[in-house]
């Protein structure tokens, strides 16, 4: 049988029964697209033909009401069908008769093996073996069992392996699910351990970007450190220069509060020079105004003498007017 015809099966548990053995069917079983016809009987058409198909060692002994009731539960339980063909027979050229184990599923999460159905419904005869399986746990549709377990196929959900009791060994497949579920753990640890690394790895490079933006930021505030530098040195050395052109100034401030300084003291001696020469000037003009109406001769050579003495005085005053604007 191919694969795809398997795929259905999938999930092969319930989350519930992750840690027991779960009822299964043997490997070699062919899936039949079968329905019940009554308690013991199924039917399916291949090649034409009918094929009536019935559990080996199983009977049927129940009332009209009870063989209702066991129908009801093979239509829920047997919406899939599997059997495994122990003998065939002839009944017609359309009709055959089909001696097996017939094993039936809802919704392939576990697998009803008919010749159970014993456990469920007293109005079934058959024999039903159990294995003594210590501190195991089986899980089946007819029932949950521990450490006494019916005879058939399972599957254990750990390995995935499918095995007969009572011809497994338990002891091997504990071992087997212990070393499974030690390797699950070091497969989680593995896993775990990768998404760490992969955690570094993505804080490694966004460090790494961090770290090149830093850097960027470092030559930007060196290089703006720079040119900050640049500009206080040439501020310095225009105030170097200024306080230079201010020494220059004060210096010549000084230079010229002394001349200054000095203009007024000739100034003061001129003013008093000055002064003199007004009253000789004065008394000059009397004179000569004297002399004029006395019919006297004219101005004596002292008389030019002040008057060139009176004319320098003046030029000097006008010199120091201009040197004071200056």
């Amino acid at each position: 049988m191919s694969k795809a015809k398997w795929a259905w099966l999938a999930p092969l548990l319930l989350a519930a029964y992750a840690a027991a053995y779960v009822s299964w069917i043997p490997p070699h079983a062919v899936l039949v697209q079968a329905y019940p016809m009554n308690a013991t009987h199924f039917a399916t058409y291949i090649n034409y033909a009918t094929v009536y198909i019935v559990q080996a060692g199983l009977s049927f002994h129940g009332s009209p009401a009870e063989e209702q009731a066991v129908m009801q539960y093979l239509y829920s339980q047997c919406r899939y069908v599997a059997v495994d063909v122990l003998n065939a027979a002839q009944i017609s050229e359309t009709e055959r008769l089909w001696i097996a184990d017939v094993y039936c599923t809802a919704d392939g999460s576990m697998w009803l093996w008919l010749r159970w159905l014993p456990l469920r419904f007293t109005a079934y005869s058959g024999y039903v073996e159990f294995v003594n399986a210590t501190n195991a746990t089986a899980v089946t549709p007819a029932g949950t069992f521990t450490s006494y377990i019916p005879a058939g196929w399972y599957l254990d959900p750990l390995t995935k392996a499918v095995f007969r009791l009572p011809e497994a060994n338990l002891t091997l497949l504990s071992y087997v699910a212990s070393l499974s579920e030690r390797l699950k753990a070091l497969k989680a640890e593995l896993n775990k351990s990768k998404a760490d690394v992969n955690q570094t790895a993505l804080l490694i490079a966004k460090l790494e970007a961090q770290l090149t933006a830093l850097e960027a930021q470092r030559r930007a505030l060196e290089e703006a450190l720079r040119q900050r530098e640049s500009e206080v040195t040439a501020l310095q050395a225009n105030l170097r220069a200024a306080q230079a052109e201010n020494e220059r100034l004060r210096a010549q401030l000084a230079q010229l509060k002394a001349e200054n300084d000095q203009l007024k003291a000739q100034l003061v001696s001129i003013n008093q020079t000055l002064a003199g020469l007004n009253d000789q000037l004065t008394a000059l003009k009397i004179k000569l105004e004297t002399q004029a109406l006395g019919g006297e001769e004219g101005p004596d050579s002292l008389t030019y003498a002040l008057l060139i003495a009176l004319a320098g005085v003046v030029v000097a005053f006008v010199i120091y007017k201009k040197k004071a604007e200056e």
